[in-house]
């Protein structure tokens, strides 16, 4: 499935949790994209690689489409759930 099939809701509160659910999603990939990274990998293990990269592109493209969708001035406020720099 691509991100571009995905329904989304037409409600501005279920956007947002879909937003931050995504959010959420993504770090957690990302966690796990550097753990792979600073783990010794075999050439069997690096296809990891392309279904946490391929999982990522899935969500950060769904995210942009629930983001234009929403108000410019909440995507503001809400961008800020993008920082992974606490991890």
């Amino acid at each position: 499935m691509h991100y571009s099939d995905v329904k989304l809701p037409k409600d501005q509160k279920k956007l947002m949790n879909c937003y931050m659910f995504i959010t959420v999603r993504l770090k957690s990939l990302w966690i796990e994209y550097v753990s792979y990274v600073e783990s010794p990998l075999s050439s069997q293990e690096s296809f990891f690689y392309v279904i946490i990269f391929n999982e990522m592109d899935f969500f950060e493209g769904l995210r942009a489409r629930i983001e234009d969708k929403l108000p410019p001035k909440l995507m503001k406020s809400m961008r800020a759930l993008d920082d992974y720099s606490s991890w």
